[in-house]
């Protein structure tokens, strides 16, 4: 029977904290992807259904409510604005950036009928508000629709 001898392996924390590491800038490097889209970013959204409406809040710190733009197209809510650096005479060196600047849009599918002339929209404190107030639904009442004998497409009677 031959023998195999096996080379020591590195320590498990050193190779836990390597992956530790490897998965850390993974996560960072989606992050930051996750929200760039092709001509600009995408702000973080929520959407929320209630009983009588859809809500969605963007995170939009540091925008000028003029800078916003925002649409419902049959059933489809679209925001979109800029968000301008700020101009300065001296010269920067940046450690972190993860603030995102330039155009940003949006767009959030609308699951049902709202009533596009009561859409609502409030900016405050870098939150914008879009509220969609459903369609009540009407609600079809049952009822027998009695048949007769008689002409169909023209035709002339029912069993000619």
């Amino acid at each position: 029977m031959e023998r195999t001898r096996r080379l020591p392996s590195r320590n498990a924390e050193q190779i836990q904290s390597e992956m530790e590491g490897l998965f850390r800038a993974l996560v960072n490097q989606q992050r930051t992807m996750h929200h760039q889209v092709a001509g600009g970013w995408r702000p973080h959204l929520e959407v929320y259904e209630t009983s009588d409406a859809l809500t969605v809040r963007a995170e939009l710190a540091g925008i000028d409510e003029h800078e916003l733009d925002i649409a419902v197209e049959e059933h489809l809510l679209r925001v979109r604005g800029i968000r301008r650096r700020e101009e300065s005479e001296a010269r920067r060196v940046y450690h972190q950036m993860d603030i995102a600047y330039g155009p940003f849009s949006a767009e959030v599918f609308i699951p049902f009928a709202i009533a596009t002339e009561d859409v609502e929209a409030s900016y405050e404190h870098g939150v914008l508000q879009v509220t969609l107030p459903k369609v009540p639904a009407r609600r079809i009442m049952p009822r027998t629709v009695p048949v007769s004998r008689g002409r169909v497409d023209g035709v002339g009677a029912v069993g000619e």
